[in-house]
């Protein structure tokens, strides 16, 4: 049986992953739908994208993680996306949750109408 300690101990680990890069702060992650899961983590995300959950899970036979996202607007169409390499996990969730062809142009009419 698993630890509290050891499944906290898991999404702290994602959550310093994601400090090292400014990437998902773009995401539009809302902090207080952040959850502590057994093997990872999972939170609300507002994306250019895909608004929605992200859910993070580590697979420790294989040592990669499983990505699933669930967009708001339609909960069945779930996407899983399994053996996401620690490498590879935040340009996996940015190419599914935020980015985009016209990035660029969509963060400055964004901005925009931060502005205003």
């Amino acid at each position: 049986m698993e630890t509290t300690e050891n499944s906290t101990s898991m999404a702290r680990y994602i959550w310093r992953i994601f400090q090292h890069s400014v990437i998902p702060l773009s995401w539009g992650i809302c902090f207080a739908s952040v959850r502590t899961l057994s093997n990872g983590t999972e939170f609300h995300v507002q994306g250019f994208k895909m608004m929605g959950y992200v859910k993070v899970e580590y697979d420790e036979g294989s040592d990669t993680f499983t990505v699933t996202l669930t967009p708001d607007e339609n909960l069945k169409n779930r996407i899983t996306i399994k053996n996401v390499y620690l490498d590879n996990l935040i340009s996996v969730i940015d190419e599914n949750v935020e980015y985009c062809e016209d990035y660029e142009t969509r963060v400055r009419q964004w901005l925009r109408k931060q502005a205003v």
